[in-house]
């Protein structure tokens, strides 16, 4: 895998049906293994519309203030990272998906981590990230331990999308951590 073929960009409104698509028409069982409750979903024309607003306001703005950056491969959309809840100047809760079943583990996260941690950080002032993954979600995990990302314990958590009361493996940058990725 080829650090250069990867990067993140801004969330635009081109990219809004892979991610429905991702949401609302994997396979069955999918969302659900990775710890997601589907009755916590919005429904998939009101998280078009919410999608298509966020990009909409954060167009007028003069730095984006977006917390959804797409992972691009070799110049295709493969996936996201979202960054939810945010305390601005504090912390953000990271998540990351990769819509493209055929580009999972090829290392892309590996990549995309860093590239999009970095621009959350700056985004959003903030001092830290905290990963919070579903202990299900071997794949995630990995990736944070082989990024060296400092785990700093377990908790059920409730927050968004995810299943109330999921036994999660919570894991920790802060900002001076970053180039050590």
């Amino acid at each position: 895998m080829n650090s250069e073929d990867i990067l993140v960009r801004d969330l635009s409104e081109a990219d809004i049906p892979f991610i429905l698509n991702y949401w609302f028409h994997s396979p069955t069982g999918f969302i659900e293994s990775i710890g997601v409750d589907p009755a916590k979903l919005p429904s998939e024309s009101d998280m078009k519309a919410a999608l298509i607003e966020k990009c909409r306001l954060n167009h007028g703005l003069a730095q984006s203030k977006l917390n959804a950056l797409i992972i691009v491969y070799n110049n295709k959309p493969v996936g996201f990272h979202t960054l939810f809840p945010i305390e601005e100047g504090d912390y953000g809760i990271f998540h990351a998906h990769i819509w493209d079943p055929a580009m999972r583990r090829r290392g892309i996260a590996k990549i995309s981590y860093r590239l999009a941690c970095n621009i959350f950080l700056k985004r959003f002032n903030l001092q830290r990230i905290l990963f919070k993954t579903p202990k299900q979600n071997i794949g995630a995990i990995r990736v944070k331990e082989q990024l060296g990302i400092r785990y700093i314990g377990e908790e059920n958590v409730s927050f968004g999308i995810v299943r109330d009361g999921t036994p999660a493996k919570v894991f920790e940058i802060r900002k001076d951590e970053l180039e050590a990725l």
